[in-house]
């Protein structure tokens, strides 16, 4: 007889650098794993959500706005569900070599070959 799943973990307010991110109870991440990717859209501050609207819209990111979403990706690949044959560790130091807008386009292209949509 296979062993029950845990259950998922509580999903609570977490702050990640400046950003503060409120989970949706509408939308819950639905895998279990011990911490779940946080989304964009449960970001308190508005900070996140203003870097993404810019991002989304083509126009150029501040550094602070760049810094930002780098901190948001970096957290999304190192807790999201990934198919099996994909490189997270490689797939993680590749984004901390981005500089610049183009390349984080061409990378979240690439992640979504993986099976990760961060936005």
């Amino acid at each position: 007889m296979p062993k029950p799943l845990p259950p998922l973990p509580p999903d609570e307010p977490e702050q990640i650098g400046p950003l503060y991110f409120v989970p949706n109870a509408d939308y819950p991440y639905p895998f279990r794993v011990e911490k779940p990717p946080r989304f964009w859209l449960d970001e308190q501050t508005g900070l996140l959500k203003d870097a993404v609207e810019v991002y989304l819209r083509t126009e150029p990111l501040n550094r602070e706005q760049f810094e930002l979403l780098m901190l948001y990706l970096r957290q999304y690949v190192e807790r999201a569900v990934i198919t099996a044959d994909a490189d997270r560790p490689r797939l993680l130091t590749r984004l901390a070599k981005l500089r610049s807008v183009n390349e984080i386009t061409n990378y979240v292209e690439e992640l979504a070959e993986w099976g990760l949509e961060p936005f």
